[in-house]
Parts: structure tokens; C-alpha cells; sequence
């Protein structure tokens, strides 16, 4: 019984370093695509040689309000994204407790059955 355990917890444990291992990446990932935005931005909006006149002021406040809002709504979407990622990790350490009290029922009720089929 023990090797089968042992079998399942190595699976079972590499799963879940690549869970953690994915978590990790998205969220170094968060942050350097929010530096991005931001150098981005930065950039966009310190262009040499712009005329100062009402319609290119006007044009520079359209970008900041629509700039603002698709970088609100990015950082939001992965904030989320990362509280799902540790959500589902949650769930798999929950589901992965339950198989292995599952699967040493089976090999609890299979062992007498086993060493019956090995005495006839």
C-alpha cells in the first residue's frame, strides 16, 4: 500500500509545482506587463516636437482617459486571473486529499483480495 501512496504523492506533488511554477510566471509576468504600460505611456505621451494648440491637448486628454481605463481594466484582469490561479491550487490541494483517502480505501478493501488470489 505504501508504494502506491508514494506513487500517487509523486504525481500528485509534481502536479502541483507546476501549478505554483505557472502562478510564479503569471505573476512575474503581471508585473513586467505593467512596466510595459507604463513605459509605454511614458513614452506616448512625452513625443518631442508636439504642437501645444487646443486639438492636440484635446487628442493627449481623450488618450490619458481611454489609456487609463484600458490600463485600470488590464491590472484588473490579471489581479483576478492570479486570485483564480491560487483559487484552482486551493481546490486541487482539496481534491488531491480526497483521491489519496480514496484511493488507500482501495488498496485497503483490494489488499485481502490480492493476497487470497496469491494463495489459490
Amino acid at each position: 500500500m505504501e508504494k502506491q501512496l508514494a506513487y500517487f504523492d509523486v504525481l500528485a506533488n509534481a502536479q502541483k509545482q507546476i501549478l505554483n511554477n505557472t502562478l510564479e510566471l503569471q505573476t512575474e509576468m503581471r508585473t513586467q506587463w505593467i512596466d510595459a504600460v507604463s513605459k509605454s505611456y511614458a513614452a506616448f505621451t512625452s513625443i518631442p516636437g508636439v504642437p501645444e494648440n487646443a486639438m492636440t491637448k484635446e487628442a493627449l486628454t481623450q488618450f490619458n482617459n481611454w489609456f487609463g481605463t484600458v490600463a485600470n481594466a488590464s491590472k484588473t484582469a490579471t489581479a483576478e486571473a492570479l486570485k483564480a490561479q491560487e483559487n484552482l491550487i486551493g481546490a486541487y490541494d482539496k481534491q488531491v486529499a480526497t483521491n489519496r483517502d480514496a484511493l488507500k480505501n482501495v488498496i485497503e478493501l483490494a489488499n485481502p483480495i490480492l493476497a487470497k488470489a496469491k494463495l489459490a
